[in-house]
């Protein structure tokens, strides 16, 4: 069934393990910044291929305490996937990493369902 609006919300939980096993070296500011770009160039993506139809959100559940008792933030709090996770429509879709063009595709199914 097609879908008028798709919420896409980028989960992560910092202080812990990324989708490598780098160290937490990664989770600095460095990190933090990264990840703020790569939601931003998601949502620059989404936004181009499907104009008004998506929210897009990155959410540090170490701040957003509702966040992180939904079951998607605790598949992150418990350790059974790598943040960040990326979430669309409450649904828990890509963990470890944010993965544009798999993201849009996905959305589009979707939309378009």
């Amino acid at each position: 069934m097609a879908k008028d609006l798709v919420a896409v919300k980028i989960l992560d939980l910092p202080g812990t393990g990324g989708g490598c096993s780098c160290g937490s070296t990664l989770r600095g500011p460095e990190y933090m910044a990264m990840l703020a770009q790569k939601c931003d160039e998601l949502r620059e993506a989404l936004e181009s291929n499907f104009p008004g139809k998506t929210s897009t959100a990155l959410i540090d559940l170490t701040i957003s305490s509702e966040e992180k008792e939904t079951e998607p933030g605790q598949l992150l709090v418990n350790g059974k996937y790598p943040p960040p996770l990326v979430v669309i429509d409450s649904e828990p879709r890509f963990a470890g990493s944010i993965q544009v063009n798999r993201i849009v595709k996905e959305v589009g199914k979707i939309l378009n369902g």
